[in-house]
């Protein structure tokens, strides 16, 4: 420890000793501040990658409503001997669709408070009934088919504004 006394006596080393420190501070200070930059900048890359994905998926999920209720009406489910059976691969392109929206809000968005529930098969009431094989009277059939056709409206929408939302939040 003497040696470094010994060293720093003159005042001129003194003066370039403190030069040497305050430039090394200042250098973790940008090191740090430049990391601190790159991780918000890499985070904020990954949302809005994640958005996409999200945007992505829900547009899936509408799509699949969309082929549910288009393989419906090429049935002919006025018949009851007749079983009407969801197309496997809508049902699967729908389901997957819901489980990644609901990954996606879990893992990246957890604010959003994403619910499943509001987006599952049997939303739709006219597939449901359609594949219990019950009989409605016209009327009611109608009115459920057009409930149907609504919840792939407002699940549009509801899909669209929280992927806005998350736009704005984390695109800007």
């Amino acid at each position: 420890m003497n040696w470094i006394i010994e060293i720093f006596v003159d005042k001129s080393d003194q003066a370039r000793l403190v030069a040497i420190l305050i430039s090394a501070v200042v250098a973790i200070f940008v090191v740090l501040l430049n990391q601190w930059f790159v991780s918000r900048r890499s985070k904020r890359e990954l949302l809005i990658e994640k958005i996409e994905e999200l945007f992505s998926a829900s547009n899936e999920y509408v799509s699949a409503c969309r082929e549910l209720m288009d393989a419906l009406s090429q049935q002919d489910i006025v018949h009851p001997e007749r079983y009407y059976e969801y197309p496997s691969e809508s049902v699967n392109k729908l389901n997957d669709s819901i489980t990644k929206m609901q990954m996606i809000c879990g893992l990246y968005f957890r604010a959003e408070k994403f619910s499943p529930d509001d987006f599952y098969i049997w939303r739709m009431p006219i597939l449901e009934i359609a594949h219990k094989e019950k009989y409605l009277p016209e009327g009611k059939g109608h009115m459920a088919y057009e409930d149907s056709k609504a919840h792939i409206r407002t699940s549009r929408e509801k899909l669209d504004d929280l992927c806005k939302r998350l736009m704005r939040k984390h695109g800007h």
